[in-house]
This record gives structure tokens, sequence and C-alpha cells, in this order.
């Protein structure tokens, strides 16, 4: 047996509890109560795993067999869950794959971390590349990604999903492709920053449509990771906007956002870091239907949830316990803010000593 095979044996989920899954994240997406609020569980405890060979992150690049065999071991934990989690891997070819059709290059600083992406164009020749975006199937990394994929559906069950390589957004496109100088030209040439966001943009667009073409997926719907997505078809990242301050943040990146998830009726957005300054006027977007922290201890969650309920929209991630916080403690602190069964799909990961994964899924949906 190979070891594809003996990974995916590993991973055995209920159809009906991935069916109840998606229709509890589904409701969320919609503004609706399900009858309880989704829980992506995951258990960190997975023994099985410790025969199998590990791979580096710069091996799997280039070998989509070991990909998947690392992308497959990362759902073993969510599935022993058993929760409202989803089973999808994708094509993990770094932040920089839309980003190469204008002549990026991966570079990879340790063997077992994800590429960086070097080589930026001139300036004058940006423009000169747009029209590479009509094509961009068959340019940079796209196609390889969709390589990867194709084989991964090859290989997988139904019941695993694929979600898109990382797209990024347009702000994190215009600074992958134009480098750090992105933060002076808003200064010295904000027409060319213009620009730019409406060539990253229509980037990001037809990117997220290659890969949708390829694996017959809706625009307004898909997975990611754990998540199942409805109302809304696409991930976008926001990261190097938080760098931006709310006037510049305003004029060069928040119209691009609503431009690049409309085609896809909306979306979620990811930032790390602490974007406070700039929260509000995410809240504005009415595309945007969620949001994900990579740095969730930088927000005072009340307030965070309190808004985005009051938006229609939800939050999707972890959030850190508190010290010495039980878990019932912290499950009704997270479920407070929430007045019913709205705004929320939470991430928690199952550590060693806690209850049965089981339990703690009882646990939360008895006290909603």
């Amino acid at each position: 047996m190979s070891e594809l095979s003996e990974i995916l044996n590993l991973i055995n989920p209920d159809p009906s509890v991935l069916k109840k899954g998606r229709e509890r994240q589904a409701a969320v997406w919609k503004g609706i109560e399900p009858d309880y609020l989704p829980l992506i569980l995951s258990d960190s405890e997975v023994p099985e795993l410790a025969v199998f060979s590990h791979y580096t992150l710069k091996e799997q690049f280039f070998d989509k067999e070991k990909m998947l065999a690392e992308q497959l071991k990362g759902l073993v934990g969510i599935a022993k869950a058993n929760s409202d989690a989803q089973l999808s891997v994708r094509a993990n070819l770094g932040v920089g794959v839309a980003a190469t059709v204008f002549g990026l290059k991966p570079v990879f600083p340790q063997e077992d971390q994800m590429p960086w992406f070097l080589e930026n164009p001139p300036k004058e020749m940006i423009a000169y590349r747009v029209s590479r975006i009509a094509n961009a199937k068959t340019e940079g990394l796209i196609p390889t990604a969709v390589e990867y994929i194709e084989y991964f559906r090859r290989r997988l069950p139904e019941n695993i999903k694929l979600y898109c390589y990382d797209t990024q957004g347009p702000f994190d496109l215009a600074h992958l492709i134009r480098g750090s100088q992105i933060y002076t030209d808003v200064f010295d040439d904000p027409e060319f920053v213009r620009r730019i966001l409406e060539i990253s943009t229509e980037l990001y667009i037809r990117a997220t449509k290659v890969y949708k073409e390829a694996v017959s997926e809706p625009l307004h719907s898909g997975f990611h990771t754990a998540l199942f997505m409805e109302n809304g078809g696409v991930r976008m990242c926001d990261d190097s906007s938080i760098n931006l301050s709310p006037k510049l943040f305003r004029e060069f990146s928040l119209p691009y956002i609503s431009k690049a998830l409309a085609p896809f009726s909306g979306g979620w957005v990811h930032f790390c870091g602490n974007a406070n300054h700039l929260f509000d006027m995410y809240m504005e977007v009415k595309e945007i239907r969620g949001i994900n922290f990579g740095n969730p201890e930088k927000y005072d969650y009340a307030a965070v949830m309190e808004k985005l309920i009051s938006k229609g929209k939800f939050y999707f991630g972890t959030w850190p316990m508190q010290r010495g916080e039980s878990l019932k403690d912290y499950f009704s602190r997270m479920l407070k803010p929430l007045k019913g069964k709205r705004g929320l799909i939470l991430q928690f990961t199952r550590a060693a000593g806690m209850p049965p994964a089981s339990e703690i899924i009882k646990l939360w949906q008895s006290l909603q």
C-alpha cells in the first residue's frame, strides 16, 4: 500500500456530519440561525502520523505527491474530531502564485519554509505585462498549480475537497509585484499606485477564476481548509494594507477589496497584525462577509463581535483562551456577545489532557 493510501485510510469522516457542518456554516454566511453555531475542531493528538516521512516545504513545492501527503496529514486530526469542519487541500505553492504572472520567481530562505518571491519587474515594465493576465492559465506558477490540482483530484475521494491556491488580494499583490517601494509610491506617484491596484485586482479575479474553472466550483461558493463558503466564494488576504494609515487605506485599498470580491458575491478577508485603526472601514464593505485575524490577541473580542454582528458579518477563526480559563468559561465568553446563533465560526484545537472531541462538541452545543 502506498503512503498516500495509508494516510487516506486514517481519514474516515462521517458524510452526514460533513453535510451538517456545511449546513451550519452556510447559515452563518447567510446571516440566519443554524441549530447550533458551527465548531471547527481539530485533535492535536495524532500519533498515527509518526510512522510517515516528513517532507519539507521545499520538497513539496517540487513534488506534487509529497505535497499531497503533507496536506493530507493535516486532515487526520480534523477528521478524528468529527466536528463541523470540512476537509480540503490545495496546491500550496506560496503567496506569490498569482504574482509570478508578472515574472516573479520563488526563492527558499530555508528548506522547510514557504518561498518568498523576488525579481520584481521595473516600474515601467509592469504596464507592459498586463496582457499576461488574460492568459494567466499559462503564465508563471499557475500552470503548475493547475497541474497539482488535477493530480490531487485523481487521487482524492469525494469527501476530501480542493481549495484555491493562494491568490492574496489587490494590495498584497501590488506589494508583491512592486516590492516595498509601493509604500513610498503612494506619496511619490499615486496615479501609478492606482494603476497597479487596478492591475492587481484584475489579476486576483482572473487567477481565482482559473482555479474555479479547473475544479468546476461555483463563483459564489467553495471550500477553504475546514471552511465551507456560501453566499461568497473566496478568501482574500490583506496583510500589506495593515501598514497604511486610515487615509491611505481608504484611498488605495478599500475600493479594490470591494471590486475584487464582487464577482464572487463576496468573501472573507484575512489579515495579520493590528488593524484596529482600519477595522471600522472593513465593516463598510458590503462584499466582506467575514473576517479572520492572524493575531486575534490584538483585538477586543466583545467589541469586534458587536461590530461584526451589527453589520451582518461573521468572525471565522481561533481566539485565545485566557490564563486559567476553563473550557466552559471560554465557550461562554465566545458566545456571550452574539445575542443569538449568528456571527461566529469558531476554530478550536483539542490539546492533550482536554476532554475527548465528542465531549467538547457536546459542551459547545449545550451552551447555546
